[in-house]
């Protein structure tokens, strides 16, 4: 992401980004580095109920703490005056003002976790203010605070729009866990044109839509025969 276009400006194909192969494998590594002391100092207990949403929160907090003490490259959101606690924002942290989204989950592969707002996504990479949004998922596993072992991933989303899914009602786009990590590669770098990314959005937009629609047709029929149903046996 670079931070600073001017009001108007649209960014054209052959811009980079500034995040390079190079790059993500050092994030990699140092993630790789630091999360067992993470999850140490979290707490992180395999054995409750979901641990990745009991424990996400924190761990990526104190990850995000440690990367900004070590290397200048990083830093944490920033918050806009008059805006409120913002306490829900789209990045944990950025590097070289590339927004990055951590997602610590618990032995994952099987589901559609939320990435982020489809809108808000669209929103922004349209208007400029950003051209990537990477996310950094850290896959933990283990059955006790003992042996837990970790994976890790890091990519840029609008690399990876084959591997989501967006649901309409919701608005959240959603990631086909199975899928990606089968196929994911962190030595291979994947480079889109703007114009590339901007129509499979647009796909991906027009699908999702017409899925919606069909579903409350469908439902808004289902709703009608019940009424019938209810009103002929009262005659």
């Amino acid at each position: 992401m670079r931070i600073g276009h001017r009001r108007g400006y649209m960014p054209v194909d052959g811009d980079y980004k500034m995040i390079t192969l190079e790059h993500q494998n050092y994030i990699l590594s140092l993630t790789r580095k630091l999360i067992s002391s993470c999850l140490d100092e979290a707490g992180f207990d395999p054995t409750v109920k979901e641990p990745g949403h009991s424990y996400g929160e924190k761990v990526e907090e104190i990850l995000v703490n440690k990367f900004v003490g070590i290397d200048v490259r990083f830093s944490s959101p920033s918050k806009t005056k008059g805006r409120g606690k913002q306490t829900r924002k789209m990045e944990d942290f950025l590097f070289l003002q590339n927004l990055v989204n951590v997602k610590l989950g618990y032995e994952k592969g099987k589901g559609q976790p939320n990435m982020v707002s489809f809108n808000r996504l669209v929103k922004k990479y349209l208007s400029g203010e950003i051209d990537s949004y990477y996310v950094l998922i850290i896959d933990v596993r283990g059955t006790t605070k003992e042996n837990l072992t970790t994976q890790e991933y890091l990519f840029d989303l609008f690399d990876y729009l084959d591997y989501v899914n967006y649901n309409y009602g919701t608005g959240q786009v959603m990631l086909k866990e199975s899928q990606f990590f089968a196929d994911y590669d962190s030595n291979t770098y994947i480079h889109k044109t703007k114009k590339e990314i901007v129509e499979q959005l647009m796909e991906i937009d027009e699908k999702a839509y017409q899925s919606h629609i069909k579903l409350k047709k469908q439902q808004h029929k289902k709703k009608q025969e019940e009424f019938n149903e209810y009103l002929q046996a009262l005659q």
